[in-house]
């Protein structure tokens, strides 16, 4: 469990030199992710960005990733320490007529995220690019600097990627880094899911709530049955939910109900200084709201309630 003091949500800079970053080359580079991944990636124009899942043929999550246009580049981000599989399961899938070629840019392209209250405005005055009204997973580049707007995790978010030879790292430098404890907790408030508790094989995307990285129009991809039948029948069998906590527990828990039923799984806690004891639980779609739930003899409710106090 996290245990964090500040109640600000200050500026600060988190390393993510360890996502993968691949560059797809081709007339048939989005074509090879439409097949793939869940979301419509043909209506992808240049300078947009969009999540999209990586899912297997029972359509469980491989990896959610960050898909960018750059105009004769597709940018394709992983998670934590995905690249090698997600660059792998790839360039399998690769059709002999294919016209699309995938090259890991992990070692030429340095990658950041800046996460806090006031990172739109800093990246504003510090580059002289106007940003507030860029969509999310949208890019804006300064120089050979692209500056893509991701989840509002403590207030607001950016990813940061640039050629390791340039000296933009040497500004971002002076920023103050974020611990992965305090990037968890910030994440908790905000109901983002992480890879590796949250976003795994166990679950599909509907039930980590990534409705808007799935196209539900779009034509045939691996995963689709699956996914498609669980959206038109409404037959979720469990739901990623905040919910509030009375005491520290480790992480995975079992979730019970009262009589003793199976209800859920606890994937991540923390204590956040505004809202006390929180976490992300995976609840089956089965128990009532405002049914009092049980981990590790303590109680637990759901919580519907927005505690991110910084709207997107």
């Amino acid at each position: 469990m996290t245990q964090i003091n500040s109640t600000t949500y200050p500026l600060h800079i988190f390393d993510e030199h360890n996502y993968g970053r691949i560059q797809m080359r081709g007339t048939d580079a989005l074509s090879l992710l439409q097949r793939l991944t869940t979301n419509d990636m043909l209506k992808l124009q240049p300078g947009h960005g969009c999540q999209t899942v990586l899912t297997t043929p029972i359509g469980r999550i491989i990896d959610v990733l960050h898909v960018i246009h750059a105009g004769d580049v597709i940018w394709v981000i992983t998670s934590n320490n995905q690249g090698p599989t997600v660059y792998n399961h790839l360039k399998k899938n690769i059709f002999f007529n294919d016209k699309v070629t995938i090259a890991p840019a992990g070692r030429a392209y340095a990658q950041r995220a800046i996460y806090g209250e006031d990172a739109t405005q800093w990246l504003e005055q510090t580059y002289a690019v106007s940003l507030s009204q860029l969509p999310i997973w949208h890019v804006a580049h300064h120089d050979e600097m692209m500056l893509c707007r991701i989840s509002p995790v403590g207030g607001a978010g950016w990813r940061v990627l640039w050629p390791n030879e340039r000296a933009h790292g040497d500004v971002l430098a002076g920023l103050p880094t974020l611990t992965s404890d305090h990037l968890s907790c910030w994440q908790i408030e905000a109901g983002v899911p992480e890879f590796g508790t949250e976003l795994t094989l166990d679950y599909i995307p509907l039930e980590a709530g990534l409705w808007s990285a799935i196209s539900f129009a779009k034509g045939c991809y691996v995963g689709q049955e699956i996914i498609a039948r669980m959206e038109s029948r409404g037959r979720l069998a469990k739901t990623l939910t905040r919910v509030r906590l009375n005491a520290p527990h480790p992480t995975p828990t079992p979730i019970v109900t009262t009589a003793g039923k199976e209800a859920g799984v606890l994937t991540r806690m923390t204590h956040s200084p505004r809202f006390g004891y929180i976490g992300l639980a995976y609840l089956s779609t089965k128990v009532e709201p405002d049914v009092t739930l049980h981990i590790d003899g303590d109680e637990m409710k759901r919580c519907d309630e927005v505690w991110s106090v910084v709207a997107p």
